[in-house]
């Protein structure tokens, strides 16, 4: 209630009650501002990560199981997340990157230590990439579209570089010991890798490491470029904040609170929105990019993974499965039973 005191004349109060009603109804028609999850769907067993392609509108799911107990990728209706086909893979993929120009997906075979491209045209899995060795734990992929190269993250190994002409490993990054989280600007050429807590600054045409900054947090894993700034936005599941990075110089602009286990990371430039999946809070973290602060935070699921965006800023997260676990050699895998798991959501801003 809005208190006002007499001014001693009729027409005075009147004013007021006309102008505090003005008030009241601003404050009643002012839209929300929260954002609530639009769609939801379960996708067979085993969810990791997804991407989104936009020559056929569509979200790819990438699961180790699937409905049939095997290796299975999903593609899914981005209006409505119905299942519109599905791939069954010789070897399971977990994490996903997508050329959108050939209409190939590359996923980590993080198990097998290799990379799996697949046609989306046909439908068809392609030979699986190998860099010779059989200590590779091959983990993020980011594709360079103009030059037609992919880039992989191996956790024990460093960054791989694959010819997309013929899908085959090229050769490794200099310089980097292990990564994680991977990001591109093909227009400068120039890499950025997540090492030991560190962000490693990569030229690509000169193939040799121009600098390395601390992230600011503990546990940093993903990241991604802000292109209209130029800015780095790097997840941390030890502190479970997103820090702001000059992709420049690496001077740190900001850090962010996010959520437990911060985990998959994006950046829609139609939306000027940062998302962020966070693994341990079972929730999505979405950071205005122009000034840092938080817009909201949605209740995602189980186990939120992985986040991406379509053309329109509309977000897909991934949401693994508590429970059901690993099975042992020989042991048949067992359902989760989880109802908030193995699901995709959408997110429209």
């Amino acid at each position: 209630m809005l208190l006002f005191k007499n001014t001693g004349t009729k027409k005075g109060i009147m004013k007021k009650v006309f102008t505090t009603a003005w008030l009241i109804l601003i404050v009643i028609v002012q839209p929300s501002l929260a954002q609530t999850v639009t769609k939801s769907a379960k996708v067979g067993n085993s969810i990791y990560e997804l991407v989104y392609n936009n020559k056929d509108n569509s979200v790819y799911v990438a699961t180790t199981r699937g409905n049939a107990e095997k290796p299975t990728i999903y593609q899914l209706s981005a209006d409505d997340l119905s299942v519109k086909d599905s791939i069954v893979l010789q070897t399971a993929a977990f994490g996903l990157g997508i050329n959108q120009v050939t209409q190939t997906l590359y996923g980590t075979a993080t198990r097998g230590g290799g990379v799996v491209p697949v046609d989306l045209k046909n439908k068809k899995e392609l030979p699986l990439i190998s860099n010779g060795t059989e200590e590779s734990h091959t983990r993020e992929v980011v594709v360079d579209e103009a030059n037609n190269k992919i880039y992989v993250s191996d956790v024990r190994g460093g960054v791989w570089v694959i010819d997309g002409k013929t899908n085959t490993f090229s050769h490794m990054l200099k310089g980097i010991a292990g990564a994680t989280g991977l990001a591109i600007n093909p227009k400068v050429e120039r890499l950025y890798a997540i090492s030991k807590n560190k962000v490693i600054f990569y030229a690509l045409r000169a193939d040799v490491i121009i600098d390395s900054f601390t992230t600011g947090g503990e546990g940093a894993i993903n990241l991604v470029l802000d292109t209209k700034r130029n800015h780095l936005f790097v997840s941390h599941q030890g502190s479970g904040t997103v820090t702001v990075l000059d992709a420049e110089n690496g001077s740190l602009l900001k850090t962010i609170p996010a959520g437990d286990g911060a985990l998959g990371i994006t950046y829609s430039p139609e939306k000027d929105r940062v998302f962020v999946a966070n693994r341990g809070a079972g929730s999505v973290t979405i950071i205005n990019a122009a000034d840092y602060s938080v817009a909201d935070n949605v209740v995602s699921g189980s186990l939120p993974n992985t986040v991406v965006t379509d053309d329109k800023g509309n977000a897909y997260i991934s949401n693994k499965a508590k429970g059901g676990g690993r099975p042992k050699p020989g042991e048949k895998p067992q359902p989760s039973n989880d109802p908030d798991g193995d699901m995709v959501i959408k997110i429209s801003l």
